[in-house]
Formats: structure tokens, sequence, C-alpha cells
């Protein structure tokens, strides 16, 4: 993210599928083909919009629009 003016969208997908497979039957392939296309939507009508996949900004934490359910200390890494 370059300013606070930038249109940043998260989109949150379901990854590592294989390693929870025993209680559902995630296709992790699925999940992949559905970010590109939402990616692509959202950037066919915001064309500077930045699209993130699975990477929560550390700075969206004060407004409270995430339960950040893994922590990560590391400041040199600006996501969750």
């Amino acid at each position: 993210m370059n300013s606070a003016t930038d249109v940043v969208f998260v989109v949150e997908t379901c990854q590592n599928c294989a390693e929870h497979g025993w209680n559902t039957r995630h296709d992790e392939a699925k999940y992949s083909e559905f970010f590109k296309k939402v990616a692509a939507a959202i950037i066919d009508r915001i064309p500077n919009a930045i699209i993130m996949k699975n990477q929560i900004p550390k700075a969206y934490l004060p407004y409270d629009i995430y339960n950040n359910l893994v922590p990560n200390e590391d400041e040199s890494i600006p996501y969750y």
C-alpha cells in the first residue's frame, strides 16, 4: 500500500486445504480461481485498486475490522 488514498480490497480464501481435508471437501484450485475472477472484476471497475489475497495489513487492526487469529510480530512484514 502506498498511501492513505489507495483503494485496497482484501480477499480472504481458504488455503492449505489438503491439511484439513479430513473434515472438508475443499478444492484449493477453486478458491484460487475465485480470487482471480473477483480481482479481475474489481480491477475492471476500479483500475487503480490494490487487490490482496490473504494479506491483512497490520494498519487495519486499530479499526477492529478483522479478528486476527494468526499473530505476526515481525515488524518488517506489514501483513498478517
